[in-house]
């Protein structure tokens, strides 16, 4: 339980709160936010490499070790949603664009919230690399 204690202040009632959220001044958000970019797809592991872990944004990884591509949590969509027309719209671009790709082994999924398990992007991942879907 919490208790002000601060005996000036005076609890809130719900009319106050809604005048608070309908004038308050909230900076509006960004459509695109530019953050610099080598543009460099991702290269084959060399021979003298034993590992090579690329963060491309938010969750998503591309982990590549003897020869297997890995992905986790990939999420290329402009909406992390259930509705492809409503939802947090994405704000940065996926530091890999999803054709410089390399073909995926293996998708790693962590949880089933929208914003790690991509609907569109597995589906994508799916018809490009020829994937086996494993669950359980």
């Amino acid at each position: 339980m919490f208790f002000n204690i601060d005996p000036n202040i005076k609890p809130k009632t719900l009319l106050d709160i809604l005048k608070w959220k309908i004038t308050s001044k909230r900076p509006k958000w960004p459509t695109l936010l530019p953050l610099t970019s080598t543009d460099i797809p991702p290269q084959k592991i060399t021979d003298n490499e034993t590992i090579r872990v690329t963060y491309v944004r938010h969750v998503t990884f591309l982990i590549q070790i003897d020869g297997l591509n890995i992905l986790t949590d990939p999420v290329w969509s402009e909406r992390v949603s259930p509705f492809t027309f409503a939802g947090p719209k994405r704000v940065v671009k996926p530091g890999i664009n999803f054709t410089d790709l390399p073909k995926i082994d293996i998708i790693l999924v962590s949880h089933n919230h929208y914003d790690h398990l991509d609907i569109r992007t597995i589906k994508d991942l799916w018809i490009r690399d020829n994937l086996r879907l494993l669950h359980r």
